[in-house]
């Protein structure tokens, strides 16, 4: 086998770029007597600076002879004419020495995928295929202290020793691969990992040609090694994983998988790689009580189990541990005081240990440990941080369930910068796969964590998740937490057996379980209508600080809402939206629908009494401070508060809410609370007031407010009506009658009553009132319904101002229509008198004036 090594010279600083500074080469000739060194090349932009190469480095470049002539060395300076090629013919005992080399490239072939891991000082490589490679003789140059192959039946497994701790980088390059430990070189992306089922999944992030797998022995341990060749993706430290006969190891490109049991095998499919067991007697890799998380692609935090005593013993060892720490490990001494606290489910503690360790050195916030640490800050502590929920972080089942359990805390128009997940019933779904991808890892957790985290990631997935994530419920050990679940998966199922369920829970002594089913159990109570809407509301009111305790405060309370608003409790609907300002002021917008709808209730409706009035007062003014450039729902405010204030005999605070209605408010809707405000002033005496705001109106027609955009014909009645009244009060009699003259409607028929009795015109008093009767049924008409007050009082004043009149005729009319009615009734006395009548003889009418 020809021996070739190609020293670059210097000049460029990575492959395939150009550099403009000029090099020097050498060359031994054969025989060699002597050593020549030529010139600078005039134009020398072939092999980059620092790189080394094993066999023919002719595949980089796409034209070999060109680049050889012009590379080409005459000792004479000869013109290059004839094509010599640039070799370094040096002897074996005699390495060539390189000192500024940092990359070599070895000639592997086209699309060959290889897996490649560090072990001591030795980085093994495993390629694809059969390769045969020169590497007598390469020792000692630069960091590369040795380079070695071996031929196996399928792969080819290449040792190269280097001196530097920094981790080469490997890229495909041409027809081969490149090993570089420049400073500044850009390091390969992550394996993008996953779960599929009980398997665990490997992606390479660039999709080039296919994976391969094969199996060997670890040179050092002798375990049998698993390795996934790939053409990119490495497994970081921090995504190193292991379980229950296999562990993940770092690598440099590929998949190294130490495997203890014989059932575990790796194989590609679909281009990825799949590590999962095998055979009649394997067991499930990712189960949930097999799985030993250590790390994750996110952060190296263990969050591993132990004795209560082992739990309390560590937090205690690294607490001392930090306060005796120099300045220069401290940070790192906080952070697994930090971890300890974590395993120990001690959320305040963790929360305020990372506050003091991120202030003391901010840039440690970097750290994949601390990003971990920080979520699980966030969620012990119930605190909604967007800034911690990152979508480009890991993709394990661990990783997922933390970015669920953060997407839990916060509402979704809170995640800044997430991907949109369309409505929120989608972005719940998505949340719930997240949670149930990674729920069995909290059985590996310790038991304090683990049952902090383990009721609201469950209840999530039963409430919110689809089919296939609320599969994951059954896996899980059965315990209180794991049936409520359950129960309320069945609620939501409509299950037949979920109130026997609930109803069962709701007799447990766990505060964390009995809470919640009672709170379900209301839940379905209000739906299926076995309880009234207000029972429902108090009993949820009656279990408020239990609720508290279990996590679940703020559902209630909304149920609570509900309840009341259902039940047509306004005051207390309000009171209860009051309350959830107060204490989640950040959440408003979450009550901001039903806040609306009582508004808009209370501007439809007028309260039973004063005292609640007075409440539903408070709210709408808190509600008018917020409404702010919605016009809409000024406008309700407004027209509440002006019916309770009515309610509350207030007429000066209810003008003071018609005006400012009347300010916002246009169309026929205006023309209304115009003349709302009218007769109001009307009936505070401030006739002046009421003809100013009836101004508004076109003068001089019997149908004024039709003249008007949006007028209406009862409006011109009512319009009239006032106008009439207005007159009245000012007395002029003859302008009120010319605005009643052409209005049909009792009360204008009242009015004319009125004025002619005033003025002792009894016939025209008669004949005003005279078509209100004709309303009223008479003696010989089938349906006799009894004769309310307001009838009779409207049959004794026709009687009265007839029977002033002397009009015998209405009289008669009077007996004849109503005699039979009137027999019985408080009025039967004075409507013989007026009449005549006594028992069923006429005798002259008494003069109701003599």
């Amino acid at each position: 086998m020809k021996r070739v090594i190609l020293a670059a010279v210097l000049g460029l600083s990575s492959l395939g770029t150009a550099v403009a500074a000029q090099t020097r080469a050498s060359s031994v000739k054969p025989g060699g007597g002597g050593e020549t060194h030529a010139g600078p090349a005039p134009d020398d932009k072939l092999l980059p600076a620092g790189w080394l190469f094993l066999n023919d480095p002719a595949p980089l470049f796409p034209h070999p002879e060109k680049a050889v002539q012009e590379k080409r060395i005459s000792a004479n300076s000869a013109p290059v004419s004839e094509p010599r090629p640039q070799v370094v013919n040096a002897s074996p005992a005699t390495p060539m020495q390189v000192p500024d080399a940092t990359g070599l490239w070895l000639p592997l072939g086209e699309l060959t995928p290889v897996a490649a891991f560090r072990n001591g000082q030795n980085i093994v490589l495993v390629a694809a295929g059969r390769h045969a490679l020169d590497t007598a003789g390469l020792s000692g140059v630069g960091p590369f202290t040795s380079v070695s192959s071996r031929l196996l039946p399928d792969v080819t497994v290449i040792t190269i020793g280097v001196s530097t701790d920094r981790d080469p980088v490997l890229r495909p390059v041409g027809a081969g691969w490149t090993v570089s430990v420049a400073p500044d070189v850009k390091p390969q992306a992550d394996m993008l990992l996953g779960q599929d089922g009980n398997a665990l999944t490997f992606m390479p992030p660039v999709q080039e040609g296919l994976p391969q797998v094969v199996a060997l022995d670890d040179p050092s341990s002798g375990r049998r090694l698993l390795l996934g060749m790939t053409r990119s993706g490495r497994i970081g430290q921090p995504m190193r994983r292991q379980g229950t006969g296999f562990s993940v190891r770092s690598s440099l490109m590929g998949v190294v998988v130490a495997a203890d049991s014989d059932d575990i095998e790796l194989r590609q499919a679909a281009g990825r790689l799949v590590l999962d067991t095998m055979g009649p007697d394997s067991f499930p890799l990712m189960a949930s009580n097999r799985l030993q998380p250590y790390g994750s692609s996110l952060s190296g935090v263990s969050l591993g189990g132990g004795t209560p005593q082992e739990l309390r013993e560590a937090l205690r060892r690294s607490v001392a541990a930090a306060a005796l720490a120099p300045s220069a490990d401290r940070f790192e001494a906080r952070m697994r005081v930090a971890q300890a606290a974590a395993r120990a489910g001690n959320g305040p503690l963790l929360g305020e240990v990372m506050q003091v360790a991120l202030e003391d050195w901010p840039e440690g916030a970097e750290k994949p440990e601390t990003r971990r640490l920080q979520q699980i800050s966030a969620v012990l502590n119930q605190r909604e941080v967007s800034s911690y929920l990152t979508e480009d972080g890991g993709s394990t089942p661990e990783d997922q369930l933390w970015r669920g359990m953060m997407r839990m805390l916060m509402p979704s128009a809170s995640r800044v910068g997430q991907s949109a997940s369309g409505s929120v019933e989608s972005d719940r779904n998505h949340t719930a796969d997240l949670i149930a991808t990674g729920l069995p890892v909290l059985q590996a957790y310790a038991a304090p964590l683990r049952d902090r985290l383990l009721p609201p990631a469950a209840q999530w997935v039963a409430r919110y998740g689809n089919e296939s994530a609320t599969k994951i419920l059954g896996q899980l050990p059965e315990g209180p937490q794991v049936a409520l679940a359950k129960a309320l998966l069945a609620a939501r199922r409509d299950a037949p057996d979920a109130e026997e369920k609930l109803k069962a829970l709701s007799r447990e002594t766990s505060p964390l379980v009995w809470p919640v089913a009672r709170e379900a159990l209301l839940r379905q109570a209000l739906e299926k209508k076995t309880l009234s809407p207000q029972a429902v509301a108090d009993q949820v009111d009656g279990i408020l600080p239990a609720l508290r305790i279990a996590g679940r405060e703020k559902s209630a309370r909304l149920l609570q809402i509900e309840a009341l608003m259902r039940g047509g409790n306004l005051a207390a609907a309000a009171t209860a939206v009051q309350e959830w300002n107060r204490l989640y002021p950040e959440d408003m917008t979450d009550v901001e629908v039903q806040k609306k709808d009582i508004i808009r209730r209370m501007a439809e409706t007028v309260s039973a009494d004063g005292s609640q009035a007075l409440n539903e007062v408070a709210f709408l003014k808190d509600a008018l401070a917020e409404a702010s450039g919605n016009g809409s729902l000024q406008r309700d405010i407004f027209d509440g508060l002006a019916r309770r204030y009515e309610a509350m005999g207030l007429p000066d605070q209810e003008r003071d809410a018609l005006r400012k209605l009347v300010d916002i408010q246009g169309g026929a809707q205006g023309m209304a609370v115009r003349i709302r405000l009218s007769r109001l002033e009307l009936d505070m005496g401030d006739a002046k007031a009421a003809r100013q705001d009836l101004s508004a109106f076109a003068e001089g027609s019997p149908d004024a407010a039709l003249a008007l955009p949006g007028g209406s014909s009862s409006q011109s009645v009512e319009v009239a009506l006032l106008r009439a009244q207005i007159a009245l009060a000012d007395h002029r009699s003859d302008e009120a009658a010319g605005e009643l003259a052409t209005i049909r409607d009792p009360r204008a028929w009242t009015l004319r009553a009125q004025m002619a009795e005033k003025a002792g015109e009894w016939s025209r008093a008669v004949e005003a009132l005279t078509p209100m009767l004709d309303a009223l049924t008479g003696n010989g008409e089938t349906a006799k319904a009894p004769l309310s007050p307001d009838q009779q009082a409207l049959i004794l004043r026709v009687g009265g101002d007839a029977s002033r009149a002397q009009d015998q005729q209405t009289l008669r009319s009077l007996q004849d229509r109503f005699g039979t009615m009137m027999a019985g009734t408080p009025s039967e006395g004075v409507f013989r008198l007026l009449t005549g009548s006594r028992d069923g003889a006429v005798t002259p009418p008494v003069s109701a004036g003599g």
